[in-house]
């Protein structure tokens, strides 16, 4: 029996995301060419096959069922409306994704970003491409359908709510369902309240989208912002003379100061930084006037 290999390079999900990022990067640099996003009008309208591919990796990671049984029946849902895609167009139009992609990056570099949910799309490109086998390895495509089902029916991760600031809440959600989609579109979330990011806070997504794996880079350069951003803070508290904005601010800065990073920075952490850096700027500009 044949196994069936994975392979990053040919995985529509993982391309998809590796493009995406790119995007951001293309934003956060001034990259005014474009070619990430090009890419991704060309190859993933509507109409392409390679677009009906994605919409299925999208449906087998983001579903939820509560049962291993529905999840199971979906997983094979999913699969037979793989079969009904037009197999020869599919392949063709991966293979001159593959070529556009090693005409515009340095394919290495663009293949060496950690992928947060690595194992679940190897494991649906393992279920589609099993179809074109005649004698698989029916174990190993067998522990990739286990670890669908095991993502599907997992609860996803619960969101604390903001009682003072929906705004917080609304990047958190954000955060959380969008992560990997681009830069721009957490700046222009962010922006339904804020005008600008300055430089700190692009800096600090920029860190962040970088690092979705939360590695240990991105933990030291949280740790050593916080007391940067509690130094300026108490810098500005010392010229605030109203007082219950004195109290506020007094509160934020203990709240900070006292913030633990635990093995992987949380993404309330990041939006907690994020909040500050808005608040050092409307604060200074108070100062201002």
């Amino acid at each position: 029996m044949k196994r069936v290999k994975h392979s990053k390079f040919k995985n529509t999900g993982i391309l998809f995301e590796l493009l995406v990022r790119q995007i951001t990067l293309e934003v956060l640099n001034g990259d005014t060419t474009e070619k990430a996003k090009k890419i991704v009008a060309e190859f993933f309208s509507p109409k392409t096959e390679l677009n009906k591919e994605l919409r299925l990796y999208e449906l087998l990671t983001k579903e939820k069922y509560n049962s291993e049984s529905r999840a199971d029946k979906f997983i094979d849902t999913v699969n037979e409306a793989h079969s009904r895609i037009n197999q020869k167009q599919l392949q063709s139009e991966k293979y001159n994704l593959i070529k556009k992609i090693n005409e515009s990056f340095n394919m290495d570099e663009f293949l060496s970003s950690p992928i947060t949910n690595y194992k679940v799309l190897a494991s649906i490109y393992k279920i589609f491409e099993s179809k074109r086998y005649e004698n698989y390895d029916v174990k190993d495509v067998f522990n990739s359908k286990i670890t669908l089902i095991e993502n599907i029916t997992s609860k996803p991760a619960t969101i604390t709510e903001s009682k003072k600031d929906k705004v917080i809440e609304a990047y958190k959600q954000q955060d959380k369902d969008l992560r990997l989609l681009t830069y721009k579109t957490l700046v222009e979330t962010f922006n339904k309240k804020y005008s600008n990011l300055n430089e700190a806070q692009k800096r600090l997504l920029k860190e962040y989208i970088n690092n979705l794996t939360n590695t240990t880079g991105f933990k030291s350069y949280i740790e050593n912002e916080i007391p940067s951003i509690v130094k300026e803070l108490k810098s500005i508290e010392s010229q605030i003379g109203d007082k219950v904005t004195k109290i506020k601010l007094s509160e934020t800065i203990s709240q900070l100061a006292s913030t633990k990073i635990g093995r992987k920075v949380s993404d309330n952490q990041v939006s907690s930084l994020m909040m500050s850096y808005e608040l050092i700027k409307e604060l200074k500009s108070k100062v201002n006037e």
